[in-house]
């Protein structure tokens, strides 16, 4: 594939815009209908506020935990502290809620307050009042379990000062027995001094201790319980519409782009002329046929609608390169078969006759032939039966219309030895005779991917015009076909694209370039239509005669303006939404990695 610039990049969206408004419909109902069918969920939050440092006394080191030091952390633990399975179950056993805890506290989320020292504890349950009790309940277990302890660790405190304390008291009593059986001296009576201080010291401490531990709280506050909200947090259709949406259309935008690139057929007239090395001569968009018509010459059926028109383009474009005459057998061919080279040859060679010029159009396709067909002439004697010597070149040429100069001589019967029997001398000395009257020899053969065949003649040709179908031509198989064609002999002057889906639309979006037809010529329409009203119809003077220029361009249908309108639309809105997603998804990601809180303040 090859590198895309801005425009392609629109023109793939437009191309397949149907890929991506399918998928982004797609999962957008998906998001709906989940939205909708999805149960009510309710929210309970409630709020704890963490001190920062604990009220118990610091005697033997820290006896609770302070987190102003490394504030950031300490929150942390404590956040993690409110999510400890003790605490799940004393809630589920407090509730009588019949969970697992893991199931708990996937319904739980405790996250803290931006910078401050508030923790938020959200529940999340099917009904309102169990999600705020959730809320409360593991609140109150987290306050209780801090306050407990705490004040347990101011209780072991307390229980080592106690122990020091009657240490200090057996110390005294025995400093009192010594002074009573030696009598008092100074070293006795400042060691008693030392000793009756050291008590009064712990005996005071141990009173605070004791009066801390009742008024000790914990490190958390519940300071914003949590109430029952009739409104459910979830579903919410509109959001998840929305988000469905964005991701519908992003989702729709990458397989858009991934099926281009997937997709190896040409797009472009300017990657054909890159891949042969030749000009795109002419650009022959899709027709639709009559009932129970499988084929037609439209330049002699339809000479006033685009396909006519684009069938001229080619025929001026072949005479602009043939300046030096040089050209006057040329064979058409494909890659592949249906891709509509039969039908490029039969136009071809009517449209060089209706300029004036002697034409021979030559049926070598012996496999599948079709050239009898197009012009209501019989395939009964043919190139083979030439070729073979069973009748004579003149007895198998037809004159299909007295009006201009034209002579076709079909494939006639399959032989054995097909690719034989054109690759022969024989072959180059038809051509010669045919030389002798014609202007132009049109030779139509086989896809070349597919038999021998026209391999086989196209040395005998003055050049090569290859066909390939809008849309559906791979690389891989035009680059085979005209490596095949040069290795065989022959000259490859041009291509033609056959069977655009729509002018300058899909089946190849660059094929368009530069050639708009865009609806130009209606022509054609007009002649397929039913019979329309007598003021709608042109007049004999203005119909498109074999020899005339003129063209009769009647107005669109009312529903075709629509169609029209209803696309262009559509291809706006859908350049737009695109726009819109991406940009969402930008600023989504930059929210996320920057911590801005964009998209949690607006999806609320």
């Amino acid at each position: 594939m090859e590198e895309l610039d801005l425009r392609d990049y629109l023109n793939v969206m437009m191309a397949r815009k149907w890929t991506i408004i399918g998928v982004a419909v797609a999962v957008t109902l998906v998001a709906l209908v989940a939205s909708l069918i999805q149960p009510a969920v309710y929210e309970g939050e409630a709020k704890v506020l963490i001190a920062e440092k604990g009220s118990g006394a610091d005697l033997f080191g820290s006896l609770g935990l302070d987190i102003s030091s490394q504030p950031e952390r300490g929150l942390q633990t404590q956040v993690q502290l409110m999510q400890v399975r003790p605490l799940l179950e004393n809630t589920i056993r407090e509730l009588e809620l019949g969970i697992a805890p893991e199931a708990l506290a996937k319904k739980v989320t405790v996250a803290a307050v931006g910078q401050t020292n508030i923790v938020t504890i959200t529940a999340r349950d099917g009904d309102p009042e169990t999600a705020a009790a959730i809320a409360n309940t593991l609140a109150d277990e987290f306050v209780a379990w801090s306050r407990d302890y705490k004040r347990e660790s101011i209780q072991s405190a307390a229980e080592e000062v106690e122990t020091r304390l009657g240490v200090a008291r057996e110390e005294i009593l025995e400093l009192g027995r010594e002074i009573s059986s030696q009598g008092k001296s100074d070293e006795l009576a400042a060691e008693l001094a030392i000793a009756t201080g050291n008590y009064t010291t712990l005996a005071a401490k141990l009173e605070e201790l004791r009066i801390n531990a009742q008024l000790e709280v914990g490190s958390g506050r519940v300071v914003s319980p949590a109430v029952v909200s009739v409104d459910p947090v979830e579903p919410t259709p509109l959001r998840n519409t929305v988000l469905g949406l964005v991701v519908g259309l992003v989702f729709g935008l990458g397989m858009a782009f991934l099926y281009e690139y997937l997709d190896n057929t040409l797009k472009s007239s300017d990657e054909a002329e890159k891949l042969l090395g030749v000009p795109v001569l002419g650009l022959i968009p899709a027709e639709k046929y009559d009932k129970d018509e499988r084929r037609r010459a439209s330049i002699l059926t339809h000479p006033g609608g685009a396909v006519a028109e684009s069938y001229r383009v080619l025929r001026n474009n072949l005479d602009f390169i043939n300046f030096q005459h040089d050209l006057k057998t040329l064979l058409i061919t494909s890659a592949a078969p249906s891709e509509g080279k039969s039908t490029v040859a039969a136009n071809l060679a009517a449209g060089l006759a209706q300029a004036g010029k002697k034409v021979v159009l030559v049926a070598s396709d012996f496999r599948k032939p079709t050239t009898q067909q197009f012009f209501g002439v019989r395939n009964l004697i043919g190139l083979s039966d030439v070729l073979t010597g069973a009748r004579p070149l003149k007895s198998a040429l037809q004159r299909p219309r007295e009006d201009m100069e034209l002579l076709v001589l079909t494939s006639g019967k399959l032989p054995p030895n097909p690719s034989e029997l054109l690759g022969s001398e024989r072959m180059r000395e038809v051509l010669d005779e045919l030389k002798q009257w014609a202007d132009w020899i049109i030779i139509d053969t086989p896809p070349l991917l597919a038999v021998a065949d026209g391999a086989a003649v196209a040395r005998f040709a003055d050049g090569v015009l290859l066909v390939t179908k809008g849309g559906s031509s791979t690389r891989e198989a035009v680059k085979k076909a005209g490596e095949m064609i040069e290795s065989a002999g022959g000259r490859l002057i041009g291509s033609a694209v056959w069977g655009l889906d729509a002018v300058g639309g899909r089946s190849g979006y660059g094929y368009g370039k530069g050639y708009g037809y865009g609806g130009y010529y209606s022509y054609a329409d007009y002649y397929n239509a039913p019979e329309a009203e007598a003021e709608d119809k042109p007049s004999p003077k203005h119909r498109v005669s074999a020899a005339s220029d003129t063209v009769y361009i009647p107005k669109k249908s009312p529903a075709r303006r629509i169609a029209e309108a209803i696309g262009r639309i559509a291809g706006v809105v859908l350049a737009v939404l695109a726009v819109v997603a991406v940009s969402v998804l930008v600023v989504y990601f930059l929210d996320q990695a920057m911590g801005w809180g964009i998209v949690q303040g607006v999806l609320g």
